[in-house]
């Protein structure tokens, strides 16, 4: 819908679109002027609406770090979906499995050779954040890292990423290597509609059972929302996921997703530094912004419907019907929008624009105008003003139009005037033809008549016998 910001809730948002369409945000309200994050960039969304509730240089480019995974997951999970793999399928750990990777960096040590399930894979790269896991699932599904790469910034374009590009599959940091927060919220989503991801990034601990090359093994979540087992102090009982992403180059990010009642949000923070309080403690500020962050989002934030369809509007004259002089107007559809719960619908300006007259017929649904919202003087939706009934024609009306119509038209006018014309020349010659007929046949007979008279009349002769 070129229809307007927040529409119904189901304004099309992209973040590309992201933040195309308006979000909530509006100078009017205190709660989001009073609202900040300690963070590079940060962008908090409804999954369920679009509908972005914070945002602070969400399409700058960033180092996205391991969050990068999820994209490489949501991959797989597309290709299982396409019946390419299974989770159940057994994988070999390729050769080069550990190709520009360390020991230093995250990883869970699976070795070259070493064969382990689609689904354990997944765990230690979601719930491990293993590099290793990343790469060999990668080669599993195009046969190099290289063309699953390529894959990647395909499916990033097609999901309406702008600012994204990566160069490897597990977030390495890389001068060529970047994404945003919106385009990270876009492939989130997008791997949430998978309920085995949903399933694997909010476990807290898991086990994968002993391989061919290595003893069981036994990881934590590095997600401090999720538990306490990793990280103390920083559980948020409605975190259902997402991913950690740590570099030295780009600081701590969290890509967190939460349910309260029928609502998921889910939010970005990018370049988080951890502070240390006087006593030695740290506080990793990536977990306390992003649960603060999203508990804001469910406090402070309602749906609300500014417009209803029920409702209506004015209405318009309508001409040719005997049956009526007017047809009532009302919105083509509500209009509904997510907002701070300091803005009401008593902060908007409506303002309808009806035609100035329509003729009969009216069908019910017939657009007969406007109608726009306005918040701080500027335009934040619009939506069609139509008919709530129909009106019928009145036939002789509807024909008497017709030919007033018809005979204003100039060519008909033209026409009217040369008949006129034609006429009256038609009339003028007859009249002078009759005054020419008039004047020669009097003459005539009254000359015959005189002679008769001065000869006189003597009959006819007979003859006697």
């Amino acid at each position: 819908m070129k229809k307007r910001s927040f529409f119904s809730l189901f304004l099309i948002f992209a973040l590309v679109v992201s933040l195309l369409t308006p979000t909530a945000s509006a100078s009017s309200s205190a709660i989001l002027d009073d609202m900040e994050i300690d963070a590079q960039a940060a962008l908090l969304v409804d999954m369920d609406t679009d509908v972005v509730l914070y945002s602070d240089n969400a399409d700058e480019a960033i180092c996205p770090a391991s969050l990068t995974k999820v994209m490489t997951a949501l991959l797989v999970f597309e290709h299982i979906e396409a019946g390419d793999l299974s989770l159940d399928d057994k994988i070999t750990a390729y050769d080069d499995c550990w190709f520009d990777l360390d020991s230093t960096s995250s990883n869970q040590n699976i070795q070259p050779g070493e064969v382990m399930t689609v689904e354990d894979l997944l765990y230690c790269m979601l719930v491990a954040s293993a590099n290793e896991a990343a790469n060999i699932l990668a080669e599993t599904v195009s046969g190099s890292t290289d063309s699953f790469v390529e894959e990647m910034n395909t499916r990033a374009k097609a999901l309406g990423c702008t600012n994204t590009n990566f160069v490897n599959t597990h977030g390495m940091p890389d001068d060529d290597h970047y994404s945003s927060c919106s385009d990270l919220y876009l492939i989130a989503k997008a791997a949430m509609g998978y309920s085995t991801f949903r399933e694997i990034v909010s476990t807290t601990e898991y086990y994968v059972d002993a391989t061919n090359l290595s003893e069981k093994r036994h990881f934590f979540n590095t997600n401090g929302l999720l538990s306490n087992l990793r990280y103390s102090g920083y559980v948020y009982s409605s975190c259902i996921g997402i991913k950690t992403g740590t570099t030295d180059e780009g600081g701590y990010n969290l890509l967190a997703a939460a349910e309260q009642s029928d609502k998921t949000l889910i939010s970005v923070v990018i370049g988080c530094e951890p502070t240390t309080a006087s006593d030695g403690t740290v506080n990793y500020t990536h977990f306390s912004e992003s649960s603060r962050l999203l508990q804001w989002g469910f406090d402070n934030f309602s749906t609300i419907t500014i417009v209803d369809k029920k409702d209506t509007y004015g209405s318009v004259p309508v001409t040719l019907s005997t049956d009526a002089d007017s047809v009532s107007v009302a919105p083509e559809e509500s209009i509904e929008a997510e907002l701070p719960n300091d803005i009401t619908a008593d902060s908007f300006t409506v303002v309808p624009t009806l035609r100035s007259s329509v003729e009969a017929p009216v069908e019910a649904g017939d657009v007969l105008g406007t109608l726009v919202l306005y918040l701080d003087g500027e335009e934040y939706a619009a939506v069609n003003l139509i008919a709530v009934n129909d009106v019928e024609a009145s036939v002789f009306l509807k024909r008497k139009a017709t030919v007033m119509d018809l005979l204003s038209r100039w060519y008909i006018k033209a026409l009217l005037v040369l008949v006129a014309v034609a006429i009256l020349a038609l009339i003028l010659r007859l009249t002078l033809f009759r005054k020419a007929r008039r004047n020669r046949y009097g003459s005539y007979s009254g000359g015959r008549r005189s002679g008769r008279s001065g000869g006189g009349y003597r009959g006819s002769r007979r003859r006697r016998r």
